[in-house]
């Protein structure tokens, strides 16, 4: 299976250190799990504002260390999400878990 993070966005972001590579991905890690939680929560609430505000939250974070599918679909989630459209909602959160889940046993390997 492909990686969801994208290797050379964030060797370029960080001249190449490793390291640092790892800190960034650790901390979006722990940062993006307790977000997603709020965020499931608030699909099953119906919270429609929270919604937006995590899916934002979601979008720059992903975007910001080159985990672009994930920031796709925060910003599908942020830019849609109605009270009409909460199923759809809930299923875009499953896929960011699902996401998120690779992306959390590849920084942890």
């Amino acid at each position: 299976m492909t990686s969801p993070i994208d290797w050379d966005y964030l060797a370029a972001l960080s001249g190449g250190d490793r390291e640092f590579e790892m800190e960034l991905l650790q901390t979006f890690v722990e940062d993006a799990q307790q977000r997603l939680q709020t965020l499931a929560n608030a699909v099953n609430q119906g919270n429609i504002e929270q919604i937006k505000r995590d899916a934002h939250h979601l979008k720059g974070a992903s975007g910001n260390v080159g985990i672009t599918a994930m920031q796709a679909i925060a910003a599908q989630l942020e830019q849609s999400t109605t009270p009409e459209t909460l199923a759809q909602a809930k299923t875009l959160v499953e896929e960011l878990q699902r996401l998120f889940a690779t992306v959390a046993s590849e920084v942890s390997a």
